[in-house]
């Protein structure tokens, strides 16, 4: 039976040691830009596991140029993360040492977390400091240059990725894995760089003749096997098929802290459980920021609805109002010339403007009310896009960390 589905057949324990025996692993660009929103010494574990498996490491040209394509965002993202922290420890600084509101501190407290709050900013700002120093000399870069000298997978020509871009068309229509997620949150051939990273991979694995570990921080439904109660059962069937299929090989992913515990279990280590719990707290702290953006966004929509909603119902009123307007206009003219030889005609003229200025009066209203809800839906639009393109690239950065 596995013979012929091999996508769903789940690999043993010693399937998967003699994968990591004798099989090469391979980074997607997610797992190294991960590095910089590491502490140092979660960085510096994982560098070193890489290194000490060099000799079956290799990187995907595209995560190669991806990594390069955006490493100084992230450092720029990382800097803007520790001065927006330096900020709110300093409004904290400042509600606490409030002496007209509650809490009140006493003078010895108070000295005590002025001199925390002092050590906590001298390291805050070195951390700004050395994601400066990162744009001059990186070394994080140097580190992965080193690791990885030579173990560049070699690109695609201009007429082969013509060529995988046109087949990521039909793939894409078919939702066939990876990378057809993509299309939600970039644009031309951009969407493409998953499938061309996952044909550097094949390509690696008929090369060399071996099975792949692929180790990602992706997250997308195009690269994993998610069954409906959220368990995740490892790659995509089709991308286990793909690779047997055309380079006669086995495939698996990991993810970063799952290559960190893995891998050093397999190098018979003792696992660091404190690198580990960073990476799933971050990992954690991420999901929950995207759950927010998306409620919010939901809610956004929501009062945008109802919103629009409102604009139909005031608008109909209004052309209701129009239209008892005009007609009593024109009963108004026709009764004009008889009104001078009539009290009782007169009288009821006047009546009829005492409704027409109820009508007006109405209607100024409504369209100001129109105006407010127009205006709010005008604002509500470039909120929701500013909103949305934040979220996209939000959760494109947590879930892609590339292009």
């Amino acid at each position: 039976m596995k013979e012929h589905f091999p996508g769903y057949y789940r690999k043993t324990e010693e399937d998967i040691k003699r994968i990591w025996e004798h099989g090469i692993i391979m980074f997607d660009t997610n797992v190294l830009l991960n590095l910089y929103r590491y502490s140092d010494s979660t960085q510096q574990t994982i560098i070193d596991l890489i290194k000490k498996f060099s000799k079956q490491i290799y990187l995907p040209h595209q995560a190669a140029l991806e990594y390069n394509r955006n490493r100084y965002e992230v450092i720029a993202e990382q800097e803007k993360a520790y001065n927006d922290f330096l900020e709110k420890i300093a409004q904290i600084q400042k509600d606490l040492q409030s002496t007209s509101k509650p809490p009140f501190l006493s003078t010895k407290v108070d000295k005590e977390l002025n001199i925390i709050f002092k050590k906590v900013g001298a390291e805050v700002k070195e951390s700004i400091n050395k994601y400066c120093e990162f744009l001059k000399n990186d070394p994080i870069y140097n580190s992965i240059s080193e690791l990885f000298k030579d173990r560049i997978t070699k690109p695609f020509s201009d007429e082969e990725l013509k060529e995988i871009y046109k087949e990521g068309e039909e793939r894409f229509k078919n939702k066939i894995p990876p990378g057809f997620e993509d299309e939600k949150t970039k644009e031309g051939i951009r969407k493409y760089g998953d499938l061309v990273l996952w044909k550097q991979i094949i390509m690696a694995a008929k090369e060399q003749k071996k099975d792949v570990i692929l180790i990602t921080d992706e997250r997308k439904i195009d690269w994993w096997w998610k069954i409906k109660d959220g368990r995740n059962m490892g790659p995509r069937q089709e991308l286990v098929e793909e690779i047997k299929l055309q380079a006669k090989v086995d495939f698996h992913m990991y993810s970063s802290e799952r290559f960190l515990s893995y891998g050093q279990s397999f190098l018979k280590e003792k696992i660091n459980q404190q690198a580990l719990e960073e990476i799933k707290a971050m990992k954690i702290a991420e999901l929950k920021e995207i759950k927010r953006i998306q409620f919010m966004e939901k809610r956004m929509f929501e009062h945008e609805l109802k919103a629009k909603d409102e604009v139909n119902f005031v608008t109909q009123r209004i052309e209701e109002l129009n239209q008892k307007l005009f007609s009593l206009r024109k009963h108004q003219e026709s009764l004009y010339k008889d009104s001078m030889e009539s009290d009782e005609i007169k009288e009821y003229l006047h009546n009829m403007s005492i409704h027409e200025a109820e009508l007006n009066e109405e209607k100024m209203h409504l369209m100001i009310k129109l105006n407010s809800i127009q205006k709010y839906l005008k604002e509500s639009e470039i909120d929701s896009k500013e909103e949305k393109m934040r979220f996209l690239k939000y959760f494109y950065e947590f879930k892609h960390r590339k292009e």
